[in-house]
């Protein structure tokens, strides 16, 4: 198996967890709070590693790490705030060119990264791909929730940027842990905040034993297959062409796309599709403009 289809594995994986993600929380869960309670708690797997390297690096990589974990845990909440309302393709798409756009920026305010003409188009590649994937052409407005994903991609952009800046001090699997405890630990201060609190008690309360195992289930299942992804989607970056691996992300929104086209039939109100050409139209545009800007950034 050649590198070029162990990375395609990878961004297929990334789709099927998306369309995952979208009916655990719209199908059966349908409240953000609790699935992102359970994906925080699912980083305590992590200390699986610790025998592998985990070693203490220092007081300040740890605490830049593990508050770069905290963030990120909050830009999770945003993150699945949109997704439980809006459509499953133009969250993961706006989130992925987002995270692009705003780490391409921290790297030249913060990190004093030189910016060719090639990544300036990118940019504009990206603004413009944003604006097509956002904006609902049939309906003249951008789709409800654009601004959490706007801001989740903020804070992931953070978050990222932190734990680029702590593996500086500490090896690869000790700011790996880390920063996963910090995700696990903002997942047990959000029950001080009470209407979180509030709503991860009462769906525990309001379903039965088997469907919370179910839902914590498919939350673990989910996450999984995300994990394998990312493992063989770095695999495939270790083996082949950066470049090349990151022209694939159009893989991962094409074929998420064509999930949720396909389960739209099946199951209406949770996968809403509405088939006129200017909404068909305006995501495959998108998705061109993402990927060539998403190419030129790497190049």
């Amino acid at each position: 198996m050649n590198w070029i289809t162990i990375t395609i594995i990878g961004y297929t994986l990334l789709a099927v967890e998306a369309v995952m993600s979208k009916y655990i929380l719209a199908g059966r869960m349908k409240g953000w709070r609790l699935y992102t309670f359970y994906v925080g708690l699912f980083s305590l797997f992590t200390l699986v590693l610790s025998p592998f390297g985990l070693k203490w690096g220092g007081t300040i990589p740890f605490l830049i790490t593990f508050f770069s974990g905290i963030i990120f845990y909050i830009s999770l909440g945003f993150l699945f705030s949109a997704l439980l309302r809006s459509s499953t393709e133009r969250v993961y798409t706006l989130q992925g060119a987002s995270i692009t756009l705003l780490t391409l920026l921290f790297s030249f305010l913060l990190l004093g990264e030189i910016v060719y003409l090639s990544k300036i188009i990118a940019i504009v590649l990206l603004v413009i791909g944003g604006f097509f994937i956002s904006f609902k052409f049939y309906r003249g407005r951008f789709f409800s929730g654009w601004q959490k994903v706007i801001i989740a991609a903020l804070l992931s952009s953070v978050s990222l940027i932190m734990l680029k800046y702590s593996y500086n001090g500490q090896s690869f699997i000790t700011g790996y842990v880390f920063n996963r405890m910090g995700i696990f630990s903002g997942a047990l201060l959000s029950l001080a905040v009470p209407a979180f609190r509030r709503e991860i008690l009462n769906n525990w309360k309001k379903k039965s034993v088997s469907q919370n195992t179910i839902n914590l289930a498919g939350t673990i299942i989910a996450k999984t297959i995300a994990g394998i992804a990312m493992l063989l989607i770095n695999y495939g970056i270790y083996l082949g062409s950066v470049s090349v691996v990151c022209a694939l992300v159009s893989v991962q929104y094409l074929l998420t796309f064509a999930f949720v086209f396909g389960l739209s039939f099946y199951f209406r109100k949770i996968f809403v599709q509405h088939m006129t050409w200017q909404n068909i139209f305006s995501k495959i545009v998108g998705i061109a403009l993402i990927t060539a800007g998403t190419i030129l950034v790497f190049l």
